[in-house]
């Protein structure tokens, strides 16, 4: 299955140190360049960390018409995920944000976030306790509710 991923779930990732889990899930990684080009924009020395700690391939949008159609509400980084995915015919997004993760199922693409890849890698075997990479994500600002956090743990 491949995944076309937006910035938060990388850098999330690379915050807790699970970006290796990405390549043993799915079969392709796409980051599209507006995503790449956020990445970019903060902290060179850990963009180039991220960037080099994953294959990926880069994804170049086409179709300007519909992402400036979605920008709004959405970033473009998002935008290009999803019209990205649509694109390339991937019907795996991972994004954190729930007005893009709406968008993203209106137009029937499955979603997941950084924490449905956790999750996955747990179900797989690629981690042990879960308990840790949500503290972890928890102390590097991501914020997840009580109840999603005790819903993730019963899986």
């Amino acid at each position: 299955m491949d995944i076309v991923i937006n910035a938060s779930p990388l850098i999330f990732l690379y915050k807790i140190d699970r970006l290796d889990v990405l390549d043993k899930i799915f079969d392709a990684i796409y980051i599209p360049t507006a995503v790449i080009d956020e990445i970019e924009s903060g902290d060179v020395i850990q963009a180039k960390e991220l960037l080099s700690s994953i294959p990926y391939r880069t994804l170049e949008v086409t179709n300007r018409t519909a992402v400036l159609g979605l920008l709004g509400r959405l970033h473009i980084g998002e935008v290009e995920v999803i019209i990205g995915a649509i694109e390339k015919g991937i019907t795996t997004v991972s994004l954190d944000d729930m007005y893009a993760r709406n968008k993203a199922k209106q137009l029937n693409l499955k979603v997941t976030g950084t924490l449905g890849i956790l999750l996955k890698a747990k179900n797989v075997g690629l981690i042990g306790n879960i308990n840790e990479d949500i503290e972890g994500l928890v102390g590097a600002g991501m914020y997840l509710s009580d109840k999603l956090i005790e819903r993730v743990l019963c899986n």
